[in-house]
């Protein structure tokens, strides 16, 4: 069983290692920039939506300017 895999770790391992060089397909840069704009789109949705929790999470109210009925 260990000379099984051994020999499929070495044909796995031949297969995939070449002497050639990587290749970048001239659509990368076009997908690149796609993940890009998503990104920045789904950062800005998203602070869009928690925007009210952000706000109160750095707002700082004086503790003392509070009415007391209001609790």
């Amino acid at each position: 069983m260990y000379i099984h895999f051994s020999s499929l770790f070495q044909s796995m391992y031949s297969s995939i290692a070449s002497s050639g060089f990587p290749y970048l397909d001239p659509g990368s840069g076009s997908y690149l920039i796609q993940l890009l704009i998503a990104g920045l789109l789904g950062a800005g949705f998203t602070i869009r939506m928690f925007w009210g929790r952000i706000k109160n999470f750095f707002k700082r109210e004086d503790p003392s300017s509070k009415d007391p009925g209001d609790e």
